[in-house]
């Protein structure tokens, strides 16, 4: 478990060396056709990415404390995720998962940052980048 928790903190500390993640507000022409294509996915799919998310971030918890049990229910949680696709006959490549990773705090401590990159809609970038919390607050207001 040693080597994987450093090899977790290896890749953290890789993505983080990229930048930070800036936290735009839903308005462009992407964003908007991003988050209608979300809107029209079956329904399991927001709860797929909801208890998704809720696992990745229990799991960075656990990690950050080295707490096997919490490590457990983490797992358990991801795989409910899984299964709440599988019951209805979906994997994950028929909805949207957000890029989920580990960010490295000061004195050892870990949080988690999850989104969604899309194309930008304007400026220089290639990308950007929308924070989950940011997204399902728009899907909640698309209906």
């Amino acid at each position: 478990m040693c080597s994987e928790r450093s090899l977790m903190l290896g890749l953290a500390f890789a993505l983080t060396a990229c930048g930070s993640l800036p936290t735009e507000t839903i308005d462009g022409d992407n964003r908007q056709a991003f988050i209608a294509r979300l809107a029209a996915e079956p329904a399991v799919c927001r709860s797929y990415r909801e208890v998704y998310v809720t696992g990745f971030r229990a799991n960075v918890r656990a990690l950050a404390k080295d707490d096997p049990d919490a490590a457990a229910s983490a797992k358990a949680t991801l795989d409910e995720s899984r299964n709440l696709l599988l019951r209805k006959g979906l994997s994950g490549s028929d909805c949207a998962r957000p890029y989920c990773i580990i960010e490295p705090l000061q004195n050892g401590q870990l949080d988690s940052w999850c989104g969604f990159r899309i194309d930008a809609d304007e400026g220089e970038e290639l990308y950007q980048w929308l924070s989950y919390p940011e997204v399902r607050e728009q899907l909640s207001s698309h209906n």
